[in-house]
């Protein structure tokens, strides 16, 4: 994906963030992104100077690193469960900064488990050529990120009022499973595909 292309996408998704956070109320969560962001960046500046800091935009290309751990702040303030304990709402909130923060946690955690994976198996097999691609998917060049939890939400959205006649913030145990596999699978591909372009260069 081009260089410029990356900063659009990461332009529009910081921007699409802060605009529904901030109409949703959402300002423990605005701000615990914002902080992280600052904090990475000054931790960064010490181990990478030169290369990270608050005055280069590296630390911006992991805006989805921050906003997920900071979503923490919207899972504790607004996530319920119903009584019968299989369906979860988010109280509160509109539909579309609901689905944005449970569609960033699944993709969040699918990341996690596949960097774990590739971790405990270093340096077996191709695992060396894997966590190159899996950074360039997750940080370099994060545009291909963005979209896949675009198309989760999506999925959510129409699944949920559409096909059910539901409001879109509430979610299944099914559901949640459903988007932790969709995003495995879409992160999975990712990575080969890259993985394969690695080959033809």
């Amino acid at each position: 994906m081009m260089p410029g292309l990356n900063l659009w996408f990461l332009a529009v998704y910081i921007t699409v963030f802060l605009v529904a956070a901030y109409r949703s109320g959402e300002f423990q969560w605005i701000w615990g992104s914002v902080l992280l962001w600052v904090g990475f960046s000054a931790v960064g500046l010490r181990l990478l100077p030169g290369l990270w800091g608050l005055t280069h935009i590296a630390p911006l290309y992991i805006p989805h690193f921050y906003i997920a751990l900071a979503s923490l702040f919207f899972f504790v303030n607004q996530w319920r469960r119903f009584p019968e304990g299989k369906m979860w709402y988010a109280v509160g909130s509109n539909g579309f900064i609901s689905l944005f923060a449970v569609s960033s946690m699944l993709m969040s955690l699918v990341s996690f488990l596949l960097l774990l994976i590739v971790y405990s198996r270093f340096p077996i097999g191709i695992t060396p050529y894997v966590l190159p691609a899996f950074l360039q998917m997750y940080a370099l060049e994060p545009g291909g990120w963005f979209v896949m939890q675009g198309v989760i939400m999506m999925i959510f959205y129409i699944h949920r009022t559409m096909i059910l006649k539901e409001p879109s913030n509430y979610f299944s145990s099914r559901q949640l499973q459903l988007g932790f596999f969709l995003a495995l699978i879409f992160q999975t591909a990712y990575i080969v595909w890259i993985l394969l372009n690695f080959r033809h260069v």
